[in-house]
Parts: structure tokens; sequence; C-alpha cells
């Protein structure tokens, strides 16, 4: 099982399979655990909330590029990134130089309405010349839509993370 279960968790139709089960001829196997699926995770109302305010102080050509991001991306563009700033501040970031994604694929993740997880790098402010490396998990009141906590966690090399 974890050998298949490796082989189905990379891209959409991984991800797809992972969430929703797979059954093969008459042996059905369940949903993999440790499997995301961001194309049905779900904010909380308030989390809905806060990213439709936010969504819509936007300007109006901006609007449709936004909602066609996933819901990954929203929640931790308009729900996580200004807790993370003031994390990644005191570790010593340049405060408008960090990215809480990378360039492949799944570096945002929805785990679930209370917790996004990710990994990012940040540009430090004692040598900007240079990018860290590090995994992240924000974690999310339901009722309220706000940050309770942000984790940042130094990855050893650019792979780390979840």
């Amino acid at each position: 099982m974890t050998m298949f279960h490796a082989a189905i968790t990379s891209g959409r139709m991984g991800r797809a399979l992972a969430a929703g089960g797979l059954c093969l001829a008459t042996l059905c196997i369940g949903p993999v655990p440790g499997a995301w699926a961001t194309e049905n995770a779900h904010p909380s109302p308030a989390e809905q909330r806060i990213m439709t305010q936010r969504i819509t102080a936007l300007p109006a050509r901006e609007r449709p590029g936004v909602m066609g991001q996933d819901m990954a991306w929203r929640m931790t563009t308009f729900l996580c990134q200004d807790a993370a700033r003031l994390v990644l501040v005191r570790r010593g970031a340049l405060p408008h130089r960090f990215f809480l994604q990378d360039d492949r694929p799944g570096s945002q993740v929805v785990v679930s309405p209370a917790l996004v997880e990710g990994r990012g790098q940040y540009m430090p402010a004692t040598g900007p010349m240079r990018w860290v490396a590090f995994a992240w998990a924000c974690h999310l009141d339901l009722a309220t839509g706000h940050v309770v906590h942000f984790d940042v966690n130094p990855a050893a090399r650019q792979g780390d993370g979840p």
C-alpha cells in the first residue's frame, strides 16, 4: 500500500484519487492517509468573509485573476500572509522579500480549514543576495478567520518541508 500511495499522490489526478479513494475491480480502497486534496477544501464562513472583503477591495481588473487561483493560494495570501510577515521579520527577513510558495507543485496545501501548510523562502536583511528556504504552517481560528499561530521551520536544504 505504501508504494501505491507514493505513486498516486503527485499531480492533480493523484490528489483526486488519494482524496476520493480508488476502486479496482471489486476491491475498493478508501482515502489514503496523509493525502491532501486542496480542490475540496472549504474555508470556514469567517475565513470566507475575510477573503471576500479583501478581494472586493482589489481593483476590479485584478479580481478575475485572483479568483482564478486555487483555495490554498487565496487562504495563504489573504489569511496568512500578514502573520507570516511578522514572524519572518523577527527571524531576520526583509519585510517585503518573502514568498509562501516555491516553484514545485504542492507548495501550499490546505490540510483543513484550520491549517494551511507550505514551503517558502525569504531574503535575509543581513545578506540580501541569497534566499533562505523554510517550511511553514498557518493555524487559523475557524470562528474568527484570524491566524492563531504561524510556525516557521527552517529547511536544511531547498527540498525539505511539507
